[in-house]
């Protein structure tokens, strides 16, 4: 499946990893006790590791049987002609552009298993071009589980105004020694690739952050997303309100770090589930049909920009 698509740099580790896999294919352990030199790395956060280092890149691909290699190598065919080979079927991706609808197989998955990824930034304010972000999460949505696989603050490299601190509690003593932004662009490019972006009010978050990704690898975020406003709006017409809030409220989802990154994604992520349950109900089946949804009238009204880090009124659907 081509889902979200990003531009990435080469590293240290990085480099290390295609001079490992130059040998040949590696289990995500190997790679990582090599990579990071952390020997006897445990399956599982190796795992992790390495997909957060290495799946946003274009040099390395994953074979079916969990293994990494370089994306580009010729390996073994894994059927009864032993002596045949063939090369990493994965297309490679021209960075900056959207993927043509036709190279895409994501928007007919069903969305029973198609992997999606609910996004949350916290802000300096609401202009994607002269803010920037204090705080990003995310979550990894298949299969009907959710796992939060992406939390940190973000030095901004500004003052944070005090009326956005008075709504998120995030204060300059608590980013200055954060990372830049730049610092957390591979692992986060690890996380988002290859799924379909979500998140309440999706134009905000995905705004600022293919800003952010573009100022940083000069490559804009490109790919499917979807907007969990505009499916509330679709999907639970009863409700008067469809901000974070009342969705939280209507579906009985519990949030004790509201207006933090990692809180809000985690409610969002759960209400995005059960939305995905009135969606099926409903007999709607795979991603297109949720877009089709998500999208329909559109264009009959513009949709007002929301500034999520600002007070707002608790009556903005959009807000998060």
């Amino acid at each position: 499946m081509s889902g979200l698509s990003l531009g990435n740099a080469d590293t240290l580790l990085t480099r290390r990893a295609a001079d490992y896999l130059a040998a040949g294919p590696a289990d995500p352990q190997a790679l990582i006790s090599h990579v990071c030199q952390i020997p006897g790395t445990p399956m599982n956060v190796a795992e992790h590791m390495a997909a957060a280092l290495f799946a946003g890149h274009q040099r390395f691909a994953r074979s079916n049987d969990g293994r990494w290699m370089l994306r580009d190598a010729v390996i073994p065919r894994n059927d009864s002609d032993e002596g045949s080979f063939v090369r990493s079927a994965l297309p490679a991706i021209e960075y900056g552009k959207e993927i043509p609808r036709a190279a895409r197989n994501d928007a007919g998955m069903r969305f029973d298993h198609a992997p999606f990824v609910v996004v949350d930034c916290e802000t300096t304010g609401s202009g994607a071009r002269t803010d920037r972000i204090t705080e990003v999460a995310v979550v990894h949505v298949q299969h009907g589980v959710a796992s939060l696989v992406f939390d940190s603050l973000v030095n901004p490299e500004r003052s944070i105004p005090p009326a956005v601190m008075a709504v998120t509690n995030i204060t300059w003593e608590m980013v200055k020694d954060a990372p830049r932004f730049r610092d957390i662009v591979p692992q986060l490019l690890g996380v988002l690739e290859g799924n379909v972006f979500v998140a309440h009010n999706v134009d905000f978050d995905w705004r600022f952050l293919s800003l952010e990704i573009e100022r940083v690898t000069r490559r804009p975020l490109a790919g499917p997303k979807l907007c969990t406003v505009k499916l509330a709006r679709r999907l639970l017409p009863q409700l008067r309100r469809r901000n974070l809030d009342a969705l939280q409220h209507f579906y009985g989802v519990e949030n004790h770090a509201r207006h933090r990154a990692g809180g809000d994604a985690v409610a969002t992520a759960q209400i995005f589930l059960r939305m995905l349950g009135v969606a099926r109900d409903q007999g709607l089946e795979t991603v297109d049909d949720l877009t089709r949804l998500a999208n329909r009238g559109q264009s009959k009204k513009k949709r007002r920009r929301r500034p999520p880090a600002l007070p707002h009124s608790a009556a903005d659907d959009s807000s998060a």
